[in-house]
């Protein structure tokens, strides 16, 4: 179930995520916005997204003087989530295998923000799922960092060692990789793979809670051991908790995955995603 974490409407602090998900729920509510009138999700309170929440508090909620501001607990939040019309079907090649919904609470709760936030991150991180054809978690290879953490020393090889990022490749084609760059140093190449099903990349076994990057790759075999170092991931860095729990996409996608976020139009991804897991 969608929540805000702080007032949303007329005077109030309007918090880019809140705002976005108050803007959404409004939105799939058939009794206030008809197809072609739909109200800009774009974060920012503004007239008409405050006027549309008077009007659903006058004619849902069903209040005498709408005043133009939910709050986290009130009864048009709760209306509002009551009466909000998700389309149910799921795309179910994003689901992940394994993770129960009992798990996904766990995590969320440990880090104050809404369940279907961490299924945005899966959903955009692993479409494929957390675990490859042969049981291995997920990875993808990352030339350009196996290049820094050698200092050069093997960009003989670019398709291993390249100051310029991409040159992927086939999905089945990144153990390939990262087996032979192993070779050449073994720890440079773990730590120059993201993992699982949220693509934690191995440079960031520290902030994921491990002594080493050997560790963090034993704990990726596991679904449970994933969802820990993701959630450790998250709550080791305050900008990354707070644009999680806040769902700022951009701030999010920015800390996650690096200033080039755009070019792979990740913040939209994330944002989408967030609005197919609330219709589970």
């Amino acid at each position: 179930m969608a929540r805000i974490n702080s007032p949303v409407g007329e005077n109030q602090r309007n918090l880019y995520g809140d705002v976005r998900t108050i803007q959404t729920l409004l939105n799939k509510n058939s009794v206030i916005t008809r197809p072609g009138h739909l109200l800009a999700e774009d974060g920012k309170i503004g007239p008409n997204t405050i006027a549309r929440i008077r009007l659903f508090q006058e004619k849902v909620v069903r209040m005498r003087n709408p005043d133009g501001v939910i709050d986290p607990n009130g009864v048009t939040m709760r209306n509002l989530t009551l009466h909000a019309n998700f389309h149910t079907t799921v795309n179910r090649t994003t689901r992940v295998p394994g993770i129960t919904q009992e798990q996904f609470v766990q995590a969320a709760a440990t880090l104050g923000c809404e369940v279907a936030a961490i299924k945005a991150v899966v959903y955009t991180e692993s479409p494929r799922g957390a675990f490859d054809e042969k049981g291995r978690p997920s990875i993808l290879y990352e030339r350009h960092y196996f290049h820094k953490l050698t200092g050069g020393k093997y960009d003989s090889n670019p398709v291993l060692s390249n100051p310029t990022a991409g040159g992927y490749g086939k999905y089945s084609a990144q153990y390939g990789k990262l087996e032979e760059a192993m070779k050449l140093d073994k720890n440079a190449a773990l730590r120059s793979a993201s993992w699982g099903a949220f693509q934690i990349m191995g440079n960031n076994f520290k902030e994921a809670g491990f002594s080493s990057v050997d560790d963090f790759v034993k704990a990726m075999g596991t679904l449970q051991g994933q969802l820990d170092a993701f959630v450790r991931f998250i709550a080791n860095n305050a900008h990354r908790k707070n644009a999680l729990i806040n769902k700022n996409w951009a701030s999010f996608a920015y800390n996650y995955n690096g200033p080039a976020y755009r070019k792979n139009n990740y913040d939209n991804k994330l944002a989408h995603n967030y609005q197919k897991a609330l219709s589970e």
